[in-house]
C-alpha cells in the first residue's frame, strides 16, 4: 500500500469512527428507558443542485438517510440523531459524496423551542474538507401559524468560524393528505478565512408532502437561492439558482 493509499485509508476510518461516534451517543443516551419510544424515517430523493449556504457544491444529487428521535429522560425534551448522505456531479473536483451525521436536544421553554447539537461533516472524495460544528438555535410561532427561528453554527473544527442563518415558515393544509410549506431565510458568516464576512445568501421555498400512504410521504420541492456576488474569494458560486427536487420517506 503506497502513502497516499495509507492516508486515504486512515481518513476513511477517521471519518467512519466519527458517524458510528455520534450514532452510539445517541444510543447511549436513550439506554436504560426500555418503554421509550423511537420515531423516525428513512429517505431517499434527488435533486438538481446541492447548493450549501450559498454555495453550489455539485449537480443532479442523490440522496439517502435516516432520522431518529425520542424523549431525552433527563430532560424530557426531544433527542434526535439523524445521518444524511449525497453524491453528485461536480466538475471542478470539489465534491464527489458528502456524509452529515448530527445528534441533537430540543427543549419547549416557554414559547420557544430551544436546541443544542452536534455535526460533523465528511467529504468522501473531492478536495472539500471535512469539519465539525455546535449549533444552538431558538424558534417560537409569531403570528398566525408563522413560525420564526434563529440558529448559530459555530465550526469548532477546520474553520473556526461562525454561520447564522434566521428563517420564517408556514404550512397551509391543502386537503386531508397535502401541505403547503413555504419559507424563507437570510444567512450569515463570519471568521472563515475563505468566506467573506457578513451577509451571504438568502432563499425562498416552497414543498408539497403529499401521504401517499399511511407510512409513506412524496414531497416534491423546489427553492430559489440568491447569493452576494462578493460572497467568497475561494469557491465559485453562480449568484442565484432555482433548485427542484423530491424526496420519498418512510416514518416508523
Amino acid at each position: 500500500m503506497n502513502l497516499e493509499n495509507t492516508l486515504n485509508y486512515e481518513k476513511n476510518m477517521r471519518n467512519y469512527n466519527k458517524t458510528i461516534g455520534i450514532l452510539a451517543a445517541a444510543i447511549a443516551l436513550t439506554a436504560g428507558v426500555a418503554q421509550a419510544e423511537i420515531e423516525g424515517d428513512v429517505y431517499a430523493g434527488y435533486s438538481t443542485d446541492y447548493i450549501f449556504r450559498g454555495v453550489s457544491l455539485a449537480e443532479d444529487i442523490a440522496e439517502a438517510g435516516v432520522n431518529l428521535s425520542t424523549t431525552c429522560p433527563l430532560t424530557q425534551g426531544t433527542l434526535s440523531a439523524g445521518v444524511w448522505y449525497g453524491s453528485g456531479n461536480d466538475q471542478s473536483g470539489l465534491f464527489e459524496n458528502q456524509t452529515i451525521s448530527s445528534i441533537g436536544l430540543t427543549k419547549e421553554v416557554a414559547n420557544y423551542d430551544l436546541s443544542v447539537g452536534f455535526i460533523n461533516y465528511d467529504y468522501n472524495g473531492g478536495t472539500q474538507i471535512g469539519t465539525q460544528e455546535i449549533y444552538v438555535g431558538a424558534s417560537t410561532e409569531v403570528i398566525d401559524g408563522i413560525n420564526f427561528g434563529v440558529t448559530a453554527f459555530f465550526d469548532v473544527d477546520a474553520n473556526e468560524s461562525l454561520y447564522v442563518e434566521a428563517a420564517a415558515s408556514k404550512s397551509f393544509e391543502v386537503n386531508s393528505s397535502v401541505n403547503l410549506n413555504l419559507s424563507a431565510g437570510v444567512g450569515f458568516y463570519d471568521g472563515d478565512d475563505n468566506i467573506d464576512d457578513g451577509f451571504n445568501h438568502w432563499f425562498l421555498g416552497a414543498s408539497l408532502p403529499w401521504a401517499a400512504r399511511e407510512n409513506l410521504t412524496v414531497t416534491p420541492f423546489v427553492k430559489y437561492v440568491q447569493t452576494d456576488s462578493d460572497y467568497n474569494s475561494g469557491i465559485s458560486t453562480d449568484g442565484d439558482e432555482v433548485i427542484g427536487g423530491v424526496r420519498l420517506s418512510v416514518g416508523f
